[in-house]
C-alpha cells in the first residue's frame, strides 16, 4: 500500500497551498478520486466515496481549516472507514475459541467447520496452514480436509503444511469425490472430538457453473459455520471481482487477502468489502510464515494511509 500512502502524501502536499473555494473542493475531491483508481481501487467504489465526500465536503467555511488538504482528510478519513467497514465484524480465531467454551461439556458436540475458497494461485493452501497455526497455538485440536481432489500434487502440498504445523489431515484419491472427502473429515473429528476442520477445495471461478455446483455439494455435506474466499491482493479490481462474485453464487462469511507484503498500492482493501456488500476482511498475508497472517483493522488501514 506504500503507492498509496505515498500518492496521498503528494496529493496533502499539492492542496495545502489551494485556497478553500468551491472550484478548489470540486478539484480535490476529482484528484483524490483519480489517486484511489490508479491503485487498484475499484470506479464503482471511488466514485461512492467521491459522491459522499463531495455532499460533506462542499459549503464548508475556511476558516475552520488552515489549508484545503486538511479539509478534504478530515471528512476522507470517516468516509473511507465507512466505505470498508463490514456489516458484522468477525474476531475469528477467538470467536471459534468462544463457541468451543461454550459446548465444552457436551458429548455431542461437533467441531467448527471452515470451507475456503478461491482461484488457483491466490494462497489458499498457505492461508488454510496460517489458520491451522492460529488456531493450534490457543489449544484447539485442528484437522484438515484435503477436498482439492483434482490439482496434481494438492493434497501432497497440504499435507507438507500439516506436517509442519502439526495437525492431522484427511484425504482421498485424485477424481474421487470431494464432497466425500470433507464428510469423512469431518466424521472424524468428531469420533476424536476434534475442535476445528479446515476444508481445502480445488481452485475455481465463480462464472464457472460446474464448479460451483461441485462446491455447493461441499456446502450442504459440510454445512460450515463459516465460508471464506481467498483473494490475491495483487489482482487488483480482479481481486474484487473475485470476491463479489463468489458472494453472489454462495454468500461469504469474510475473506482474507493474501500477499499483502506484495501489493504496492492496497486499493483491493478498499474495494472488498464494498464490493460485498459488507462481508468482512478477515485477515491479511503478509509473508510466507505462518505467523505472517494479520487482524485487518479498517480504522488503522485509513489512519495509516491518510497520516
Amino acid at each position: 500500500m506504500s503507492s498509496l500512502k505515498k500518492g496521498v502524501g503528494s496529493l496533502k502536499k499539492k492542496l495545502s497551498s489551494y485556497e478553500i473555494s468551491e472550484k478548489n473542493v470540486q478539484r480535490a475531491i476529482r484528484d483524490f478520486k483519480r489517486l484511489l483508481i490508479t491503485n487498484d481501487v475499484s470506479i464503482d467504489v471511488a466514485d461512492a466515496i467521491a459522491t459522499d465526500l463531495a455532499k460533506k465536503m462542499m459549503g464548508k467555511r475556511a476558516r475552520r481549516f488552515s489549508d484545503l488538504s486538511k479539509l478534504l482528510l478530515e471528512f476522507a478519513e470517516p468516509t473511507l472507514i465507512k466505505i470498508i467497514s463490514p456489516t458484522r465484524s468477525i474476531d475469528l480465531i477467538n470467536e471459534i475459541v468462544e463457541k468451543r467454551k461454550e459446548t465444552e461439556h457436551s458429548l455431542t458436540k461437533d467441531p467448527i467447520v471452515i470451507l475456503l475458497l478461491g482461484i488457483n494461485g491466490t494462497g489458499k493452501t498457505t492461508t488454510i496452514a496460517k489458520l491451522a497455526y492460529l488456531l493450534k497455538k490457543k489449544k484447539m485440536r485442528v484437522i484438515l480436509a484435503a477436498s482439492d481432489t483434482f490439482r496434481s500434487g494438492a493434497q501432497e502440498q497440504l499435507k507438507i503444511h500439516a506436517d509442519k504445523v502439526g495437525v492431522k489431515i484427511i484425504s482421498g484419491d485424485y477424481g474421487s469425490d470431494s464432497a466425500a472427502v470433507a464428510y469423512d473429515a469431518i466424521a472424524h473429528a468428531k469420533s476424536k472430538y476434534a475442535d476445528v476442520v479446515i476444508i481445502d477445495t480445488s481452485g475455481r471461478m465463480a462464472i464457472n457453473k460446474d464448479l460451483m455446483e461441485e462446491m455447493k455439494k461441499i456446502k450442504r455435506v459440510s454445512d460450515p459455520d463459516y465460508i471464506i474466499l481467498v483473494v490475491d491482493a495483487l489482482a487488483g479490481n480482479d481481486a474484487t471481482k473475485q470476491a463479489a462474485d463468489f458472494h453472489k453464487a454462495i454468500t461469504l462469511d469474510g475473506v482474507i487477502l493474501s500477499k499483502m507484503d506484495a501489493d504496492a498500492r492496497g486499493g483491493a482493501l478498499i474495494s472488498v468489502t464494498h464490493a460485498t456488500s459488507g462481508v468482512p476482511i478477515l485477515y491479511i498475508g503478509t509473508g510466507q510464515k505462518y505467523t505472517n497472517l494479520e487482524r485487518f483493522d479498517p480504522e488503522a488501514f485509513v489512519r495509516k494511509i491518510l497520516n
